[in-house]
């Protein structure tokens, strides 16, 4: 099998984008033009030019790579359909910017070649091009992006040749079903959409002539808003943003008596909400499906992510805001259900058995609720009383917030910041965690003393996991704060960039116990898709699918008892699910 390195140069500008109309609306947007491609082969092949002028038939069958094969395969698929060029079957597509991400390296490929070839790519070109058609360049820059587009095909399959050995088959086909479920895209309920994108339009309008500046500043205007509080005779706060405490508790005292107060932070999160309806209605084709992209390998510990821009399917808001309710737009078209499902604490369990605590993972599987059985193992519940959860409510929600909040090694005063509680409440709750879960603290501290180095302060440190792949720190550092040694590493990639990051035990097992339950789950994923279940969308540990109305039902037993059973190479692990079938999407 041959291998060919493919990129797509397309006209882009402020309105024709994919950042503002999602790829399929940018596909199908009228000043859309795909005027070139570059093909790379290792068997000699160099081509670059216009797409109807490539010999297709030489990838029938092959491997093609591209580097964000999310656009490029996306595009061939669509173009090939529209009969823009001849449509071949490919034996395998990659994404070079998912290998890269997966090795540790920076997506971009402009990071990834200066992190693996060392070579330092200039993009400007890039730049350049925008607003540009082909046939309105210049000779001589005509040649520039010819060259420009050559070379980065013959980049990617450079770092093809140099990456692929570290990123297994199993790991290839995760990000290639990642790109079949974006494929397949998400029903929406167009007419909601439109109602709801009004009724926000609407909100917004009112809001603004709440706004004493409106007609001399800018809504947003910092400057504007300390001067009207000046003017009333309040202290500006140091920050609006909607997590900041500080500033939710400035907008108790005076919002009450100042109405642009409460307005100013709410025209930002109306004004977001309103984007993100425009996402989903630009993403949105004629044919009612959503289009937009979950990201393979989002996070150091192998978790998917958003794909960027307004909208983050990993991230819709659970509850209703401003009446519009985002997860709701999510609708199978009619004679279809959504079967949604969900890995029940599926942290906790990794936890537990990446600590060998054999005691709290025989309690999980004795016990149908597992926090019930963490009540028992705390001293806190005897369920011969019956059940935790319908008879002191209360209680089994402290020993939820013990399980998910001390599992890391918070301490009692970080504990009793997260949970609410007092902190003598606190201190005694994670005295009781310390004293039950001696395992999972034992693992905390097996994790920390094996980051101190035996003779060098720069040394490299990995966390191998069961299901065969590893969490990579790179080089780690050593300094010295406050008379003691902080471990650090520079090398987590965020957003394809590098980032310096301290590590303790807390954080070594969290970032583990993730990747695990990712794994976990990824596997799961594999053998729903090979069954042949039509998965539309994941988020986080749950799986949504789209199936016929009349075998939603089966289909949701089939998909639990799937999620119930453990991967081959961890059969051990306690797994649960749980799910619904639902006319709409909610949480």
């Amino acid at each position: 099998m041959n291998t060919y390195a493919l990129d797509y140069e397309t006209y882009y500008d402020k309105s024709c984008s994919i950042k503002t109309l999602g790829t399929l609306g940018y596909f199908s947007h009228p000043e859309f033009d795909a005027y070139m491609v570059s093909v790379v082969g290792d068997d000699g092949t160099s081509f670059v030019g216009h797409p109807k002028d490539f010999e297709w038939q030489k990838l029938e069958g092959q491997r093609v790579l591209s580097h964000n094969a999310s656009f490029d395969e996306t595009l061939y698929l669509y173009g090939a359909d529209k009969g823009w060029w001849p449509k071949v079957d490919c034996a395998e597509w990659h994404c070079t910017a998912d290998m890269a991400a997966y090795c540790g390296k920076p997506r971009a490929l402009k990071g990834a070649i200066a992190d693996v070839l060392g070579v330092a790519i200039d993009k400007s070109t890039r730049d350049n091009m925008s607003s540009k058609r082909w046939e309105s360049m210049t000779e001589d820059f005509q040649k520039e992006v010819m060259e420009y587009a050559l070379k980065d095909s013959e980049y990617c399959l450079e770092l093809w040749d140099k990456l692929s050995p570290e990123w297994p088959e199993n790991e290839r086909l995760v990000s290639r079903m990642n790109r079949r479920i974006t494929q397949r895209g998400l029903p929406i309920d167009v007419e909601l959409l439109k109602q709801q994108k009004d009724a926000i339009t609407q909100k917004l309008f009112e809001v603004e002539n709440t706004i004493p500046w409106i007609n001399d500043a800018p809504i947003l205007s910092r400057k504007a808003f300390n001067d009207e509080c000046r003017k009333m005779g309040i202290e500006p706060p140091a920050s609006l943003a909607m997590a900041d405490e500080e500033a939710n508790e400035w907008i108790r005292i005076h919002g009450g008596k100042y109405k642009w107060v409460n307005s100013v932070r709410n025209y930002r999160r109306i004004n977001a909400l309103k984007r993100k309806l425009e996402a989903f209605d630009y993403a949105t084709m004629s044919d009612d499906r959503y289009y937009g992209g979950i990201m393979y390998f989002g996070a150091h510990t192998g978790r998917f992510s958003g794909s960027g821009g307004n909208l983050n399917l990993q991230n819709l808001p659970r509850e209703e805001l401003f009446g519009v309710n985002l997860r709701s737009l999510i609708r199978p078209k009619p004679g279809n259900r959504l079967v949604v499902v969900d890995l029940s604490q599926i942290e906790v369990r990794t936890l537990c058995w990446l600590a060998g605590d054999q005691k709290s993972l025989d309690a999980i599987r004795e016990c149908s609720d597992i926090y019930e059985a963490f009540g028992n193992r705390f001293g806190l519940w005897d369920s011969s009383k019956g059940e935790l959860k319908s008879l002191d409510p209360k209680l089994r929600h402290k020993v939820k917030t013990m399980v998910l909040g001390c599992g890391y090694g918070a301490s009692a005063y970080r504990f009793a910041s997260m949970s609410g509680m007092d902190l003598e409440e606190a201190k005694d709750a994670v005295g009781i965690y310390h004293d039950t879960m001696q395992k999972v603290v034992a693992y905390w501290n097996f994790l920390y003393r094996g980051l101190r180095p035996a003779h060098s302060k720069i040394y490299e440190y990995k966390i191998d996991l069961p299901s065969g792949r590893s969490l990579n720190y790179g080089i780690l550092r050593t300094k010295l704060m406050d008379h003691r040694v902080v471990f650090f590493t520079d090398s987590i990639i965020k957003h394809s960039r590098k980032r310096t990051v301290n590590l303790w035990g807390g954080l070594l097992a969290e970032n583990a116990s993730q990747a695990l339950a990712r794994d976990i789950f990824v596997d799961i994923m594999l053998r729903l898709e090979s069954a042949g279940f039509n998965i539309i969308c994941h988020v986080h540990d749950e799986v949504v699918i789209e199936a016929k109305k009349d075998d939603a039902e089966e289909t949701l037993a089939k998909v639990i008892d799937t999620m119930r059973t453990p991967p081959t190479w961890i059969p051990d692990i306690p797994l649960d699910a749980e799910g619904k079938v639902l006319e709409r999407y909610e949480k």
